[in-house]
């Protein structure tokens, strides 16, 4: 074994040494100390990075605003039926709330998070009308419900219904009411937490979209399928006097470009109000429409008018960081909404089988072994596999839960480091050779 390891550095090592057309060697760290024990199964600490982010748990209610600005151009650009016609930028609101937890076996024994989005926004736009052109607006509004992985945020499926009109006076164009529903295979896993300094990870993502509508604005008529293969730029922090919304534990910038280098996302991820306080997308739907997100407020479930304060289940490993054949000792704790003890039917996610038990008094102990737990993306230096999640106040009927808890597992470097090493060394020498890769990211992977 570690023959083929001191091999498969030794061909890394010769790759990165082959000069390229701009030779730069400015960063290249030639450190290859081996982040991996696979002997004594421990995961040397030195060779991870400074924490910036863990895995936030959402609750039913929580609340998130942003000011909303929207590149419709493409709405315009290519529609022969209002052809000439011109666009502004279209400015407005959204408000993202958590309205539920669903269960579900699909995509990794996790249940998901039902998000539901309601964006307006208007713009001053030209259209033709016959022999003259007429100036008003355009306004664009949108309910969306996004599908969630509880253990790591990742996107299982968006559902957006889009009514999109233009109002000049007496003129009144119905442009495009339209249904969009995508699918993302694997699961779009965006952070990748938990997120620490310099973390980069890869992803290969087929994207499937379907329009249903009429309208002045057309959509294709078949599933358009995109494959993808996506990448993070190395993740750092923010200094909280160059945000918009405060963020006391200081935000993290991740932003994520497709294998041609165009940007495909940017976040400012802030710890203190789990989710974004900033973020741009190169398709907030509509087949191409960009989008540029601030956030403006935040509010915790219970805080919002018609919420409840919610049920609390914490979960805490032991211990968090496992080796290939280790078993994992969980402990879980349940409370009623005023904080006190209370005793409930639990569902516990694994990864790969859901368990169910109850606590006494609000305290449950189990034991349960640490299999594969394998992660779809590929990341150096943290080993992330998702979570251990439980999960409470089953509704059978709906398939809901009340409130659900996670604690995120790391995988030591005997297990993952034997996963990247057996699936995808032969991508890595190719990322290697591509003249596009910075010379940190080079140090990082050759680390393997």
């Amino acid at each position: 074994m570690r023959g083929r390891r001191f091999a498969t550095s030794m061909l890394l090592i010769c790759i990165l040494l082959v000069p390229f057309s701009s030779p730069s060697y400015i960063g290249l760290e030639m450190n290859i100390e081996s982040m991996f024990d696979e002997e004594n199964q421990t995961s040397n600490e030195i060779n991870r990075s400074e924490l910036y982010a863990s895995l936030p748990i959402w609750s039913i209610g929580d609340s998130w605003t942003y000011t909303v600005s929207l590149d419709a151009v493409s709405l315009v650009a290519e529609a022969e039926t209002i052809e000439g016609a011109s666009l502004d930028i279209l400015t407005g609101t959204a408000t993202r709330t958590v309205t539920a937890i669903y269960e579900t076996s699909v995509n990794g024994h996790s249940p998901e998070y039902i998000v539901t989005t309601i964006l307006g926004a208007t713009g001053t736009g030209v259209f033709p009308q016959g022999p003259v052109d007429i100036s008003g607006d355009l306004i664009i509004g949108m309910a969306e419900v996004m599908r969630v992985r509880v253990s790591d945020l990742a996107i299982v499926h968006i559902s957006r219904d889009f009514d999109i009109d233009f109002s000049a006076g007496p003129v009144q164009l119905d442009m495009a009411d339209v249904v969009e529903n995508t699918s993302f295979s694997p699961s779009y896993e965006f952070y990748d937490f938990p997120i620490r300094e310099s973390d980069v990870h890869f992803l290969s993502i087929e994207r499937s979209t379907t329009w249903v509508g009429d309208g002045l604005v057309s959509f294709p008529g078949d599933t358009v399928v995109n494959n993808t293969d996506r990448e993070t730029m190395p993740a750092k922090r923010i200094e909280s006097s160059l945000l918009s919304y405060p963020c006391p534990s200081e935000a993290i910038s991740i932003a994520e470009k497709a294998s041609d280098g165009v940007l495909i996302e940017e976040h400012h991820y802030c710890e203190d109000v789990k989710n974004d306080i900033y973020w741009y997308t190169e398709d907030v739907g509509l087949n191409g429409v960009k989008g540029t997100f601030n956030l403006i407020s935040y509010t915790p479930a219970g805080a919002t008018p018609g919420f409840e304060n919610p049920p609390q289940i914490v979960v805490e490993l032991d211990p968090n960081d496992l080796g290939k054949e280790l078993p994992v000792n969980v402990s879980v704790s349940t409370s009623a909404s005023d904080g006190s003890p209370t005793s409930r039917t639990i569902h516990l996610y694994t990864m790969d089988e859901m368990l169910e038990s109850s606590t006494s008094n609000g305290e449950l102990f189990m034991s349960i072994n640490s299999t594969t737990l394998p992660d779809s993306t590929i990341s150096v230096t943290d080993w992330s596999s998702h979570a251990i999640i439980a999960c409470m106040g089953h509704d059978s009927t709906t398939l809901t839960y009340t409130a659900c808890g996670a604690a995120e597992i790391t995988i030591q470097g005997s297990a993952m480091g034997a996963l990247i090493r057996e699936q995808t060394v032969s991508g890595i020498v190719d990322i290697i050779v591509d003249l596009s890769i910075s010379s940190e990211q080079a140090s990082r992977l050759i680390r393997l």
